[in-house]
């Protein structure tokens, strides 16, 4: 495979600003990101598996993919916007603040020592016009990521907010419980079951192997289609981006698989000494696949991510926001699209909301 492939030609890009002091580090996340925006979904897709599949080709010929297999998980959100977290710990959804378009040949200029420069320098691989690179028009999104915002969006008793939220998540396990099948699941595989099953808040983020189920809840599949002309977003999240902040250790668990990653923190420098300072604990990121009695998750091809401490207990949530930032900051490779007002489904692949999230089922009634 080629060291570099030829993404489709985007549509434009948006940036993202993220604050160097929350946290403070040096070199572990990135401060700017900018995602390139596709016509539709379908080329957004393609766009992302090009990248992703390149970078893993990359890692296998210079031997530094920690993990060979297993390692690409992918996610849909319907707005652009919307943070990597799970639901236990995302703020109440509102509007997005609108953002200002500006041109790739012609964006906005500044004055120093008296002479005007443009403020953003586009450089596209040598023998490209950067528009090809980066799309006609760019955005910026506003204002710089803070992970305190994260925490302030809970609601101002963010602790009594999270009692409530895991008293609905209990609630909704004691209800599922009450069938059979669940009945005799293991603690962990009934809230997997909850998080697929119902709305309650959940300290797991789901995920798919197959991007195709990216797509769908993407463009509003597990609700209705956003507006034409927003703007969605596909994750990959790729555990290889984390090597050198965590080892893997893959173990076999009750009725699946568990990826387990902690932290190397005594080989991060400076940044060890820096979260020391700001108080941020050592955590364990795991990536869990059980089998689930369930059509749902099956379908979903599910996968669920979860921090916790070195010991297995509950994470500060200040600590626990700081490292889905720097999840979202580093372990991601993004494409977004313009959405159509239409559902992406693909009958062929079983990529249909029939088969993803069928109504008919025991417990989809019980927790509806």
């Amino acid at each position: 495979m080629p060291t570099y492939t030829k993404l489709p030609r985007p549509e434009g890009h948006i940036y993202f600003n993220y604050s160097p002091m929350s946290p403070p580090n040096w070199g572990m996340a990135s401060f700017h990101n900018h995602i390139f925006v596709y016509r539709d979904v379908k080329l957004a897709m393609q766009a992302l598996l090009q990248a992703a599949t390149t970078i893993q080709a990359q890692r296998l010929e210079a031997g530094t993919a920690s993990l060979l297999t297993d390692h690409l998980y992918f996610r849909g959100q319907s707005e652009i916007t919307q943070r990597l977290l799970p639901t236990r710990l995302r703020g109440r959804r509102g509007q997005p603040i609108p953002r200002k378009r500006f041109r790739v040949d012609d964006p906005p200029k500044i004055m120093f020592n008296g002479v005007e420069f443009p403020s953003k320098a586009f450089s596209a691989p040598p023998g490209m016009d950067p528009r090809d690179h980066f799309g006609d028009w760019y955005e910026e999104v506003k204002p710089t990521r803070v992970v305190e915002d994260s925490a302030v969006e809970l609601q101002e008793n963010q602790e009594k907010e999270l009692r409530e939220r895991d008293a609905r998540e209990h609630a909704a396990i004691d209800r599922a419980a009450q069938i059979a099948e669940v009945a005799l699941l293991d603690d962990f595989q009934k809230r997997a079951v909850v998080r697929h099953y119902s709305g309650a808040p959940s300290a797991l983020l789901d995920v798919s192997t197959n991007p195709e189920v990216a797509a769908f809840f993407a463009t509003g599949g597990g609700s209705q289609p956003p507006t034409a002309g927003e703007i969605g977003m596909l994750w990959a999240i790729d555990l290889n981006f984390m090597s050198g902040i965590f080892s893997f250790e893959i173990a076999s668990v009750p009725n699946g698989l568990k990826i387990r990653a902690r932290e190397e923190r005594d080989t991060w420098g400076v940044n060890k000494q820096m979260f020391e300072e700001r108080g941020i604990l050592p955590a364990c990121m795991e990536l869990t696949s059980v089998a689930l009695p369930f059509n749902r998750p099956v379908a979903q091809h599910a996968r669920f991510f979860s921090l916790s401490g070195e010991d297995g207990a509950s994470l500060p949530l200040l600590t626990e926001l700081t490292w889905w930032s720097i999840i979202e900051r580093r372990a991601f490779v993004g494409s977004a699209f313009i959405h159509d007002g239409h559902t992406y489904e693909n009958p062929s692949r079983n990529i249909t909301r029939a088969a993803l999230l069928p109504d008919h089922e025991k417990l989809a009634i019980a927790l509806a």
